[in-house]
């Protein structure tokens, strides 16, 4: 995972996950996502996801977008912001994500002006894929849609329907994937959620699936688990801390 929010106020309690208060640093940090999938080729398609072989990863960058701008710091807050601010200090780091292959986007629990960045279509749909043309899925946070109300699971049929209509690929939904799964189910045979979002979420998540090289080899190399605590990963790791 690669965290990109750029810390506005340090009063966040998880200001620890912002590399910085300065966006352009945070911007340096994508580097990471070369390390952890692989030197995107200079023909490859902007914005489509890229995965070297198999001793890389699909990098995740969250949170979907202003996380670290939300007011007073409180957590999963709501973060007002005019755009020149959103789109120059919130929103460049994905700008470099998506240019480096970034295979997927994780949408952040916070609002927008009061709009719920999980049912936010305009950034995530009109801005994140169709603006930006990001060609990974986009994944929910941890029970992100249940939190779409307030309070969490008020109307979860409402917040399937505003997730996925808003763009949403991929949702984590740990404990009640079953009503999550027969909700979603009920809104597509209804037509509420027309079958083509559902088809391009499904584009989206087999195409970060075959980057990965899943459908050729789907199964764990042993072969690399000795390198698991190594002394040059442990080396790697306390370097990555000093930063």
């Amino acid at each position: 995972m690669l965290l990109l929010p750029a810390l506005l106020d340090p009063r966040w309690g998880r200001c620890y996950e912002s590399y910085s208060e300065d966006h352009k640093i945070v911007r340096m940090m994508t580097e990471l996502i070369p390390g952890l999938q692989g030197d995107r080729p200079a023909n490859y398609s902007y914005g489509v996801p890229f995965v070297a072989g198999k001793n890389k990863v699909a990098a995740c960058a969250k949170h979907f977008v202003g996380d670290g701008g939300t007011v007073r710091g409180i957590d999963e807050n709501n973060t007002v912001v005019g755009a020149t601010e959103l789109f120059s200090i919130h929103m460049p780091a994905y700008y470099d994500a998506i240019r480096k292959g970034v295979a997927t986007v994780m949408v952040s629990y916070s609002s927008i002006n009061g709009h719920k960045m999980h049912a936010n279509g305009k950034l995530v749909t009109g801005f994140l894929k169709n603006q930006l043309k990001f060609r990974g899925f986009v994944i929910s946070d941890w029970e992100g849609i249940d939190r779409i109300t307030n309070p969490p699971k008020a109307n979860y049929t409402y917040s399937v329907q505003a997730g996925i209509l808003a763009g949403i690929d991929m949702v984590m939904a740990p404990q009640n994937y079953k009503d999550y799964i027969g909700n979603l189910t009920d809104l597509v045979n209804k037509k509420v959620i027309p079958m083509s979002r559902i088809d391009d979420a499904v584009r989206r998540i087999l195409r970060v699936k075959f980057a990965m090289g899943l459908f050729e080899n789907p199964l764990a190399d042993h072969s690399l688990a000795n390198q698991l605590g190594s002394q040059s990963g442990l080396k790697c790791e306390k370097c990555y801390y000093s930063i």
